[in-house]
C-alpha cells in the first residue's frame, strides 16, 4: 500500500518580463503555500508550473495567489 499524496500540476502564463524580480517573488509566495511540492519558473517563455498535493490545495487556491500578484494573463 502506498502513502503517496495525490499530486496535480497547474500551469500559468506570466505577463511581462521579470525586470523587477516579480517572477521570483511569486515563486517564493507559491512555494510557501501549504501543500505545494514544487514550483518551477521558465523565464524564457514566462510560465510557472506548480506541483501540489491535491488533497491539501486546489488549483483555484493557487490561481488566487497568482492573480493577487497581478503577474498572470491566463491559466490552463
Amino acid at each position: 500500500m502506498s502513502n503517496l499524496a495525490p499530486e496535480a500540476t497547474a500551469f500559468f502564463k506570466l505577463e511581462g518580463g521579470d525586470e523587477s524580480g516579480g517572477h521570483e517573488k511569486l515563486r517564493r509566495v507559491l512555494d510557501g503555500l501549504d501543500g505545494v511540492l514544487e514550483v518551477r519558473v521558465n523565464f524564457i517563455i514566462d510560465t510557472i508550473s506548480v506541483r501540489y498535493d491535491s488533497d491539501r490545495l486546489t488549483r483555484d487556491e493557487i490561481k488566487k495567489k497568482v492573480d493577487q500578484s497581478n503577474r498572470v494573463s491566463k491559466g490552463r
